[in-house]
């Protein structure tokens, strides 16, 4: 009986994926390649794409400008931001200032910190796009195969990070984009493979795989992750390093995309 394929695509976007991007991460570009030789080497067994894409407003809480200092500085790039410093006043919002400490209380009680990123994937800008190599080729499978892909959006929100597809970092009452997608889990959760690509491996990828191994176990057993199809920001990461071996658990697969056929 043949299986039933779906792709998840975390972030595939220019200012990732791209040398040129705000945000690249480091063998991002080769990832794609190996992305694009998957699809077409397995593109008949594949039934379905999703494809997210960070989505942010140019004010957001993890950039420069949403903060400054007691005279009048923006932090600098890579800093992180915890709930000690704003409850002492290091660190400023300059906006949505009422939420700033129940958001970093709830981070702590995560034991997450907020960091701080070049301004990346502003909705609209060229570095937002899916990159062209790969939307072009996707055009390609679903021509040839009679096929569609499908784009899902997160980041949006001023208030909160988003690394996860199927969540924000904190969830916040009377808005919905922050809630758990369960129309997502459900819908990837209807195949009978999921294989899981994206970037940064260490940041979106892992987090999107967290959520997957907390909310839908059913889902998480079904997920092949191919590893030389994502690149990592902080090879060293060990929350990312974590969830992997929470994966293994749970019956997730990690496959080399050059190895595994469908």
């Amino acid at each position: 009986m043949k299986t039933n394929v779906a792709i998840l695509g975390i972030d595939l976007q220019n200012d990732f994926t791209s040398p040129t991007g705000s945000l690249f991460v480091k063998g991002a570009d080769s990832d794609i390649e190996r992305i694009v030789s998957f699809i077409n080497k397995n593109q008949a067994r594949i039934d379905y794409v999703a494809l997210t894409l960070d989505s942010h407003q140019p004010i957001h809480i993890a950039h420069q400008c949403y903060w400054k200092d007691k005279d009048g500085n923006n932090p600098s790039l890579f800093t992180t931001i915890s709930l000690d410093d704003v409850s002492n006043s290091r660190w400023i919002p300059q906006y949505n200032k009422e939420s700033a400490i129940h958001y970093f209380e709830k981070l702590t009680e995560k034991g997450e910190v907020c960091t701080i990123w070049p301004m990346h994937c502003v909705l609209g800008s060229e570095g937002w796009a899916i990159n062209k190599r790969l939307i072009n080729y996707l055009s390609i499978w679903a021509i040839s195969n009679n096929k569609s892909y499908e784009l899902f959006y997160k980041g949006y929100n001023q208030s909160t990070e988003h690394y996860s597809i199927f969540k924000a970092a904190v969830e916040w009452e009377g808005q919905p984009e922050t809630s758990l997608n369960t129309k997502l889990l459900s819908l990837l959760n209807s195949y009978d493979e999921v294989i899981l690509v994206g970037e940064a491996a260490d940041y979106c990828v892992a987090n999107s795989l967290n959520d997957i191994l907390d909310e839908c176990n059913e889902l998480a057993k079904k997920i092949v992750i191919l590893t030389d199809c994502m690149s990592w920001i902080n090879p060293n990461n060990k929350r990312a390093e974590l969830i992997f071996e929470k994966a293994i658990k749970q019956g997730v697969k990690f496959k080399l995309s050059t190895d595994y056929i469908l």
